[in-house]
């Protein structure tokens, strides 16, 4: 369903916290869209101060429910017997009583927020985190967004019923076909079905990356580079990245933006490979792109994927990527001429598909990224108010559709 341009809509985003994170930067590119096609957004953080500049325009919510909560005798009665002794007997199982007392705080909230400005005519809920704390939310406007393979209770036996809280009778999106392939086989071995699931992908600024990338390039390497952006952590696997860079042995160097608990080991692997001078570790950066623009090719190490939007940002600045092929969305990102430069998720496959870009580069057409600029996934989210059976939330038939 495409609404008119006029037809004004209110939608209200909830994120668990806003710092720098790729759910976070997605909430702010959909809130950006939606006002784009003259939408009122609100933006509902549950957790901590906002580390991220929110677009003029977007009204903006901090509210810490379990925090206030626990300001009552009662609430902190209640806080107490979940972590001395429910969440004990019951591993896993902490989200249950914490999101218990969060939802009941969020309604009031709710209808506060309604009171005062109109009542929502979507409500999207970004990551497990977000989702965890809000469970016991039953309102037929929330779509719960999935952006990454589905974390949870494993092998637990208390698994299916933990499941079964943040998932079953919900409406969910999957940011990626891969991603929701996870979540409906993960589901299905503990007997747990969604009201809903579909397929929506993660809006990204293309015009405002563009236009950032023309910034000038205060330390760029003596030679042509790599580049890879990312947390440095043991999801996005930096170490395979630095084994194959070695093993690739091209006359190249490798520049890393981001920061994690994972530095000190990486640098201390650099020096053991023998590449510490060829890689440079830039830390956290606000503004990346112009190290991206200007790279040989952008390197994606990671053991999973949700989508991959700073795949989606290199191709918008015209830089092939390489990336291992993981569950997620890589594939979906990287179609094409750029499939062939999807390596498997090993030394050697990696520094292959490196040796491979560096003498048989991939021309990227920066159009292959339009289809997740912010203005069409945001119509994309608006098309969910077309579907009948968000009007009748007792319709619990899954239904599977593409973006």
């Amino acid at each position: 369903m495409t609404l008119p341009r006029d037809a004004g809509r209110r939608v209200l985003i909830i994120v668990r916290r806003l710092n720098m994170g790729g759910i976070q930067k997605a909430s702010l590119s959909l809130a950006s869209g939606l006002l784009a096609g003259g939408h009122e957004v609100h933006l509902l953080v549950l957790k901590g101060t906002p580390e991220l500049t929110v677009p003029d325009g977007v009204h903006l919510h901090c509210v810490d429910f379990e925090r206030a909560s626990r300001r009552t005798p009662a609430g902190l009665a209640r806080h107490l017997a979940s972590r001395v002794l429910l969440k004990p007997l019951l591993p896993g199982s902490g989200f249950v009583w914490t999101g218990r007392t969060v939802s009941r705080g969020f309604r009031r909230h709710l209808a506060e927020l309604e009171a005062t400005h109109g009542a929502f005519d979507l409500i999207v809920i970004r990551g497990q985190g977000a989702f965890e704390l809000l469970w016991d939310v039953r309102d037929p406007r929330c779509w719960q967004v999935v952006e990454g393979p589905v974390s949870g209770p494993g092998k637990s036996p208390l698994a299916g019923w933990l499941y079964r809280k943040l998932y079953a009778g919900k409406r969910v999106i999957s940011v990626s076909e891969g991603i929701g392939a996870v979540l409906d086989a993960t589901l299905a071995r503990h007997g747990v079905a969604p009201a809903q699931r579909r397929t929506l992908t993660n809006p990204v600024p293309l015009g405002r990356i563009r236009e950032l990338a023309q910034a000038p390039l205060p330390d760029a390497p003596p030679t042509p580079y790599l580049i890879h952006v990312g947390r440095l952590s043991s999801v996005k696997n930096q170490a395979l990245l630095l084994r194959a860079f070695a093993a690739a042995d091209l006359p190249l160097s490798l520049v890393i933006i981001g920061d994690g608990d994972r530095r000190q080991s990486l640098t201390r692997l650099c020096e053991t490979l023998g590449i510490a001078e060829r890689v440079h570790f830039l830390g956290q950066q606000t503004n990346p792109y112009p190290w991206v623009a200007r790279a040989q090719a952008f390197v994606l190490s990671s053991r999973m994927e949700g989508l991959g939007l700073v795949l989606i940002e290199a191709l918008a600045l015209g830089t092939q990527c390489v990336a291992t092929d993981v569950p997620g969305g890589i594939r979906e990102v990287l179609t094409g001429e750029q499939a062939r430069l999807i390596a498997e998720p090993s030394v050697e496959g990696l520094a292959e598909k490196l040796r491979e870009a560096w003498t048989h580069p991939v021309t990227v057409d920066p159009a292959w990224a339009e289809r997740f600029d912010e203005p069409r996934v945001a119509e994309a989210f608006l098309g969910l108010l077309g579907d009948a059976r968000l009007e009748n939330p007792a319709d619990d038939g899954p239904t599977h559709a593409p973006a």
